[in-house]
């Protein structure tokens, strides 16, 4: 398949997403409720979701600094250690997207609207939840990445004192800054439904109004 072909299998893609979830606002409108859209492009993810890490990503270097013995304490680096980085590395940013799905899978008792991907304005790799959620499960979903590996990588590091888990958690910290605001920005929401929006950062969010 040539790159345009490529290219053009994606959009196709992105457009059956998008019909799929205007068909589900639809549907949720129909049943009384009314949309809120709680979305932020990728662009304004990248720089507020940056600003949100910074002060995680600098208590786990301080963290590291502080806890770790001064002789375990970023030693120098052989072959085989930026080897192991660059393939973990690598391999996290898959293993981001899979915990969003196992997460929101386990929520729903089910991998159906589960749907992965690359936006092809920005390459960025994403996966997206097409099942409207209650918001612990949609919470739970989009943090995973930022709990399991910023932060347990981080932890890890001055546990064991190996600099390459620290840096591996700080990259994976900065990679869930996107995460971090949508979350945010879902614990300032009141209740109601919340749906995940394929191509943009961020939900819609429905709710009816009090009587």
């Amino acid at each position: 398949m040539s790159r345009a072909e490529r290219r053009e299998c994606d959009r196709q893609k992105e457009e059956r997403c998008i019909q799929r979830f205007e068909k589900n606002c639809a549907l949720l409108r129909g049943r009384g409720y009314r949309q809120k859209n709680c979305t932020v492009t990728v662009l304004a993810a990248n720089v507020w979701g940056t600003a949100v890490i910074l002060p995680f990503a600098a208590a786990a270097v301080l963290l590291f600094i502080f806890f770790t013995p001064p002789r375990a304490m970023f030693p120098s680096f052989v072959a085989a250690d930026f080897f192991l980085l660059a393939v973990l590395l690598a391999a996290s940013i898959p293993v981001h997207e899979c915990l969003h799905a196992l997460c929101w899978a386990a929520a729903n008792r089910s991998f159906a609207g589960i749907r992965f991907g690359v936006l092809r304005t920005s390459l960025t790799p994403y996966c997206s939840c097409e099942v409207p959620m209650g918001r612990a499960a949609y919470l739970c979903g989009t943090l995973a990445p930022f709990v399991l590996l910023g932060i347990g990588f981080s932890l890890a590091s001055v546990l064991v004192g190996y600099t390459v888990m620290l840096v591996l958690g700080v990259f994976n910290l900065f990679s869930a800054g996107g995460d971090a605001l949508v979350a945010a920005k879902l614990l300032t929401e009141g209740r109601g439904i919340f749906l995940d929006h394929p191509t943009q950062c961020g939900f819609y969010r429905f709710y009816k109004e009090k009587t």
